[in-house]
């Protein structure tokens, strides 16, 4: 009798599919343990440090602003006189407290050639009191460490330069020599600017980021590396930068706090699909124990192989499908549900890689084929241009005329675009808000600037009224070009941001424009009138 047992369908079935279900279990706990936690964390991680790397750059925009900033005092004859001695009104005329305050400064010196101190002035961090003189003493000392570093500073011959300085407090020190207006003849001294970063910095760069900031000196020197601290639903994150100063604080660490929610939502989830998948095995186990009758064995096994398409030829599943029986019916079904199923596969795949409201490929779709366009001139000689377009000043459209009629411009410019980039072979996607991005294979930048003005070109015949800009009396749009310079070291995100940089400067230059990405640009004045990023 127990031998029987033994060999009974039902009892084979059931250690089978047991046997099947611990495997499973055990293979599902190793790939979450070994694969997809890991995944995870990795994943975590690149986000913390896109947050990171997205502040670096916000801290090199204040630091650039800072420098373009000192460049235009020390390139101006009253300055020039002044540290001559010929305009002795020049501190009366120029500086106040107000003007400190409202531009961010701690203190402004001036220094001859040899490195002399002639004028400081500046708004003691302590009493918050505004005071000038000529030497560092008495009321003044608090600016001793300041001007010994900047006088090493000129000693070294740092003709230009912008570095944070750290002793007992951090703060940006920007540097530049004077000279007249037209830059014509030699150099009469040297000019110091000093931003704090104080808790009134941090919380404009919170403002401007969106993300909670905090500032550390540390004794150590700076490492390499990015430092992670997790704990249960926050981690914290830091990147070092070297600083100048006394000897004791040698770096400046700036970082982050986020939430894991992110992390621990799919982490749960996970768990939960895997809890559920467990389930669901046992409870199917269940039930074709139930069904499992000695005259529909042969005809599921059928079934099994039409469902599978595994070794059937056409006439085998006609056979099924045409059968007049439950099996018929069932075959039929599957083969409708099936052609159903790939139906909704196609459209969840378009779903998940185009956006809904333009019909314009999406973030997710660029990335990929900006990854495979990569692969395409990875050591090749190749060219290769990304494009970001911006619409300018949409969020004033979308006050004045309202969300609606705001999703609308964007379908009529998603539309001409798109129309633009079937005719000249490019790969265009709505990437943000009112951003789009652009894939140019092939494409020299002389051509890739020649596009974008296409772009703006047909935008600008579109003539949607736009009463509230700045700019023109309708929608315009602004274009950031960066080219591939080499595929080996480049990396497509770093191609982007050189493109977003360029994009920055086609908004700084007055919006409406396109602006090819160079290298020396990068170091360029960002800003002629010392407007905030």
């Amino acid at each position: 009798m127990q031998h029987r047992f033994s060999r009974s369908l039902r009892f084979r079935f059931f250690a089978a599919l047991g046997g099947l279900l611990v495997c499973a279990i055990a293979a599902l706990a190793a790939l979450s343990a070994w694969i997809i936690f890991p995944v995870l964390q990795a994943e975590e991680r690149a986000m913390v440090k896109r947050e990171l790397d997205r502040v670096e750059r916000s801290f090199q925009l204040d630091q650039q602003q800072l420098q373009s900033q000192v460049r235009d005092w020390a390139h101006w004859d009253d300055t020039y006189q002044f540290v001559q001695g010929d305009y002795p009104r020049y501190s009366e005329v120029n500086f106040s407290q107000e003007m400190f305050e409202d531009m961010r400064y701690t203190l402004m010196a001036f220094f001859t050639t040899t490195g002399d101190v002639h004028f400081l002035a500046g708004i003691n961090p302590v009493t918050g009191n505004y005071q000038t003189c000529t030497t560092p003493n008495d009321e003044c000392a608090w600016m001793t460490s300041f001007v010994k570093t900047m006088q090493a500073a000129i000693a070294e011959d740092r003709s230009e330069s912008t570095a944070i300085y750290a002793d007992h407090n951090a703060a940006l020190m920007a540097s530049t020599p004077i000279l007249r207006t037209d830059k014509s003849g030699d150099s009469v001294g040297w000019l110091f600017k000093v931003r704090s970063l104080d808790d009134e910095w941090i919380s404009y760069m919170e403002d401007y980021t969106g993300l909670p900031i905090s500032l550390t000196l540390s004794n150590e020197k700076a490492p390499g590396s990015d430092d992670f601290h997790f704990s249960d639903n926050t981690v914290f994150a830091e990147r070092y930068f070297p600083a100048y100063g006394s000897a004791n604080s040698p770096s400046l660490a700036l970082g982050i706090d986020l939430n894991r929610t992110s992390y621990l939502t799919s982490l749960t989830t996970f768990r939960y699909v895997l809890v559920w998948t467990a389930v669901l095995m046992i409870m199917v186990i269940a039930l074709v124990l139930l069904l499992l009758e000695k005259i529909v064995l042969k005809p599921l096994r059928l079934l099994t192989q039409f469902t599978q398409q595994i070794g059937m030829t056409e006439s085998q599943t006609d056979w099924l499908t045409k059968r007049d029986d439950e099996i018929g019916l069932l075959s039929r079904a599957f083969q409708e549900q099936f052609a159903h199923q790939q139906q909704l596969n196609d459209e969840l795949l378009k779903l998940s890689t185009h956006d809904a409201l333009t019909g314009l490929p999406n973030r997710r779709l660029f990335d990929q084929r900006l990854d495979a366009a990569f692969s395409e001139v990875d050591g090749t000689s190749d060219l290769l241009a990304v494009m970001m377009l911006d619409i300018d000043h949409f969020k004033l459209y979308n006050d004045h005329y309202g969300h609606p009629e705001g999703d609308i411009c964007l379908q009529r410019l998603a539309e001409v675009m798109h129309n633009v980039a079937q005719a000249r072979g490019f790969f265009i996607a709505r990437t943000g808000g009112e951003e789009f991005c652009a894939i140019l294979p092939h494409t020299s930048p002389g051509s890739a600037k020649h596009i974008g003005e296409q772009l703006s070109l047909a935008v600008d015949r579109l003539q949607i009224p736009h009463a509230t800009s700045p700019v023109k009396p309708f929608v315009t749009i602004s274009a950031g070009i960066a080219m591939l310079q080499d595929p080996k070291s480049q990396s497509p995100s770093e191609v982007v941001s050189c493109a977003d940089q360029a994009l920055y400067l086609a908004k700084e230059a007055g919006r409406h424009q396109v602006v090819l990405f160079r290298p020396p640009l990068a170091s360029g004045v960002i800003s002629e009138h010392n407007t905030p990023p």
